[in-house]
């Protein structure tokens, strides 16, 4: 299995407002359909944007196995991936790896453990990721991203070694570095199948000249047709046509980041008219401030009207069936 070239969203996770924030599991299936019917590729459950680490184990395998029946309902082919975000031994990468497969994904995306970083040597990481994979049920891509994993900042060298193992099937690189991106997808030939995911879309139209083959993005929860869109013209070679809504992404990306999950959760609520308690993370994170929720509404609020113009004018953003690989969509 190859996983697929296109646009993936790392989903929030909803909470209900009560003292124990239990799974909002009814917002989790609206907004999982929502992104199928947009034709995301796939979406990521408990990964960072997803606030992983302070999810149970049970919880994890809750909003895998209802983010595969919510797809499955409306027919989606979507892909679930599962993050691991906060294993921090290999025993423990894989057992969350077991669990994702039996909850119902099809992927895990991996980061390496690093609360002893000094130790995580370039032997160690590789390490880890060669028994991860000979031992997960299902295939792993790599999660490079320095920002979440004490520094650790895999380079080029080492992610085309990691890559080798037959059961590695792609990297997303969340450390943003496109020249790391383009060597990596040099390096393909030698690697296939292995798929070279950006890890947000205000560099997207740089990394698809390499050749990069899409990104898991955090925008996507806000406006995934126009993230699809973009990469699809992109894709073909329709620069300019893609400029003007590349630099929306850009715009409204630059928002997400400045409120740090606090700013995503609230635009993506914001902008698909969900109830105003979803914006809630678990505490001991805050309530989002009146400044951000301006500042996200106010940068968020052209990207918003051109994806529900998508949406109206039936833009389903799907590149190609993973069926019978002919065109299914837009471009």
């Amino acid at each position: 299995m190859t996983l697929p070239a296109g646009i993936y969203c790392p989903i929030v996770s909803f909470f209900e407002p009560t003292l124990d924030q239990q799974l909002d599991i009814p917002t989790h299936v609206r907004h999982v359909q929502f992104l199928g019917r947009a034709g995301v590729q796939g979406v990521v459950v408990q990964g960072s944007t997803g606030e992983a680490v302070a999810l149970s184990s049970e919880e994890k395998k809750t909003l895998i196995k209802s983010a595969k029946d919510a797809l499955e309902e409306i027919g989606s082919q979507a892909l679930v991936i599962a993050g691991t975000v906060g294993a921090q031994s290999t025993r423990q990468a894989i057992e969350l790896s077991r669990d994702a497969s039996q909850a119902g994904a099809d992927y895990v995306l991996v980061l390496p453990p690093s609360f002893y970083p000094a130790a995580m040597n370039p032997d160690s990481i590789l390490g880890f990721y060669n028994e991860l994979a000979s031992a997960s049920p299902i295939p792993v891509i790599v999660y490079s991203y320095p920002g979440v994993c004490s520094g650790i900042n895999m380079d080029s060298d080492l992610l085309i070694r990691i890559a080798a193992h037959p059961n590695v099937h792609g990297v997303k690189h969340t450390d943003h570095d496109v020249g790391r991106m383009a060597r990596m997808v040099r390096a393909r030939e030698q690697l296939a199948p292995f798929t070279v995911l950006g890890g947000a879309t205000d560099y997207l139209l740089g990394a698809a000249a390499y050749g990069v083959q899409g990104a898991i993005t955090g925008s996507a929860n806000v406006a995934p047709r126009v993230c699809i869109k973009v990469f699809g013209l992109a894709s073909t070679g329709r620069i300019e046509e893609a400029k003007t809504l590349a630099l929306e992404i850009s715009r409204a990306e630059w928002a997400l980041g400045k409120g740090n999950i606090l700013g995503t959760k609230y635009a993506t609520v914001y902008a698909n008219g969900y109830p105003g308690t979803a914006a809630l993370c678990r505490r001991p994170l805050p309530v989002v401030s009146d400044a951000t929720r301006q500042h996200v509404e106010q940068e968020c609020s052209d990207i918003i009207a051109l994806e529900r113009q998508l949406e109206k004018e039936g833009y389903d953003g799907r590149l190609k069936s993973r069926t019978n690989g002919k065109t299914n969509g837009h471009a």
